[in-house]
């Protein structure tokens, strides 16, 4: 127990012998290896705000490359929006040019279309009057009995037609 006794006992000399040797250790540290120490602290201090330097201008440069791409992404909206209004705007004219072709083209059918029925009624009402005229002059040669030469001809034509006519 006396073994445990000293181990935990104060003893003066051992005290002041420790002291001694702390100091030492001391002196003998800041003598060689302080200015190392410091050296490798002030060196790795320098790195860490070079790493932070070096961040900062990186988030800086990061935010510019992110506020040029918003304004490049803006402008593409707006050239992609007036492009979908120029198409829209084009179609729409194009889609009336079409529209205004086609009244157009059925206005002409229709005046054709008239015009058609128009000579076609002519052409019947001719026929008409040819065959009438005929039928005529065959009744009229039966009860006169004579033949007409083209001058009474004409005018029993004309006169039957008048007469029908009216």
């Amino acid at each position: 127990m006396e073994l445990y006794q000293s181990l935990v006992a104060v003893n003066p000399v051992t005290l002041i012998a420790q002291i001694c040797n702390l100091f030492i250790q001391l002196f003998l540290f800041k003598k060689f290896f302080l200015d190392k120490v410091k050296a490798i602290l002030d060196q790795r201090r320098l790195a860490a705000d070079q790493e932070i330097t070096d961040a900062q201008a990186a988030k800086a440069e990061a935010m510019e490359i992110k506020a040029t791409y918003e304004k490049n992404m803006q402008e593409a909206k707006a050239q992609a929006n007036e492009i979908l209004d120029r198409a829209q705007k084009t179609a729409t004219v194009r889609g009336e040019e079409i529209i205004r072709q086609a009244n157009d083209e059925a206005a002409h059918i229709k005046q054709k279309a008239a015009a058609d029925i128009a000579q076609e009624k002519k052409k019947a009402l001719n026929d008409a009057k040819n065959e009438i005229s005929g039928v005529a002059m065959a009744i009229a040669e039966k009860v006169v009995e004579r033949q007409l030469d083209s001058s009474d001809h004409d005018k029993l034509i004309n006169q039957f037609i008048e007469q029908l006519g009216d």
